[in-house]
């Protein structure tokens, strides 16, 4: 458990501190456990057409973010969802038919299928079928939940789906840490559902679902994140990571420099590869160009509308392959509505800027006028 805890410690330093964001395990084990060799030659593929910088791409994405919801259960205050914004989009489940239809288009290219963004996955009736067809397609499956829909009978259900990998989400160790960002949710109530499918793993003696436990670190919680750490390891939690808030008040932000971010860091997004590597569809059907964009407004296509092949090199996609190229290649940026352009220069998700609050408002004036050079700005 001790070396377990800082290897995992250490692949979240190196990819903080030199890929400027976390670096996803799950997404090494997909490459080492749904691999082929038609997947693999669409990897070297999408990223020969990355470096080369073609807009126009034969390669096909490699993971596959499908968000089964856009309904959640919790308010958290940070969350757009939680906030009870729609975005313009329908507020909905997608239901295994629709969901299928989108497998087939890329199931054979794809690693590593995310069916999770801006709702809760586990009020899907359809979700557990959804991982199944995955897991048929030899797709690495993996779930993000705050785990307060789980059940002894439900938890059963994701460990004989054959899912990869489950991500809780639970950012604190007490009820009242918990419990003031987790807007309607009860600490004791979602430690046991997690003890549960814990302990089940141990009944019968398998490995996967490999467990995450994933804890955003806010200024009323960092005091807790050694323990509640030390904690998930002994319960059974295979890694635990300690996430830097990305908030928009900042009281919110953790004192401790181990669980600080940037608000702004342009640096972070200049090797960006979505719009390449990455399909993002959203629950009313919509492309969205990554997971960091929310409105309707700004998705790159409709497959109510069209087909994956007709969206995944039209007019938007294009234009955004063309604004990564000329930053990486220290280009003038051409102009564009695409979100991706604001995004590119300063470095703030796009979600964050498009609803500000009076603070974020005042962040918003830093960002442009003070944090980043003006030469990174024009």
């Amino acid at each position: 458990m001790v070396v377990r805890k800082h290897i995992f410690h250490f692949v979240n330093w190196v990819s903080r501190h030199f890929f400027n964001n976390r670096l996803n395990y799950a997404h090494i084990q997909a490459f080492i456990y749904n691999n082929s060799f038609k997947k693999f030659f669409n990897l070297l593929h999408v990223h020969w057409d990355m470096w080369r910088g073609n807009s126009v791409t034969a390669s096909r994405p490699y993971i596959f973010v499908l968000e089964v919801t856009n309904i959640c259960n919790l308010k958290c205050p940070f969350c757009l969802t939680g906030k009870g914004i729609s975005g313009g989009r329908d507020v909905r489940h997608m239901n295994f038919e629709e969901a299928k239809k989108i497998i087939d288009a890329v199931g054979d290219y794809v690693y590593f299928l995310q069916v999770y963004t801006w709702g809760e996955p586990l009020l899907n009736k359809d979700l557990v079928k959804i991982i199944e067809y995955g897991k048929q397609k030899n797709i690495f499956v993996m779930l993000s939940t705050n785990a307060t829909a789980m059940t002894p009978a439900y938890n059963e259900r994701l460990i004989n789906s054959d899912i990869d990998y489950i991500m809780v989400a639970i950012d604190g160790g007490s009820d009242a840490t918990y419990e003031k960002y987790r807007v309607g949710g009860n600490y004791t109530k979602v430690l046991s559902n997690v003890k549960n499918i814990l302990e089940k793993k141990k009944q019968k003696n398998i490995e996967r679902p490999f467990i995450e436990w994933q804890f955003i670190v806010f200024r009323h919680n960092e005091h807790e994140a050694k323990n509640t750490e030390k904690m998930a390891y002994e319960i059974g939690i295979n890694k635990f990571t300690p996430l830097p808030a990305y908030v928009e008040d900042p009281e919110w932000a953790a004192t401790d420099s181990e669980y600080r971010t940037e608000f702004a860091n342009p640096e972070r997004l200049r090797n960006c590869d979505r719009p390449w590597s990455h399909l993002n569809v959203r629950a009313d059907g919509g492309v969205a160009s990554c997971c960091y964009t929310f409105f309707k407004k700004d998705d790159f296509g409709e497959l109510s509308k069209n087909t994956f092949n007709e969206i995944w090199n039209n007019d938007k996609f294009q234009a955004s392959r063309r604004l990564i190229t000329q930053q990486k290649r220290g280009q003038e940026l051409e102009q564009s509505d695409l979100l991706c352009r604001d995004c590119i220069k300063t470095g703030v998700r796009p979600s964050f800027i498009e609803t500000p609050t009076s603070t974020q408002r005042t962040q918003e004036d830093i960002v442009r006028n003070k944090v980043i050079p003006i030469t990174q700005i024009n």
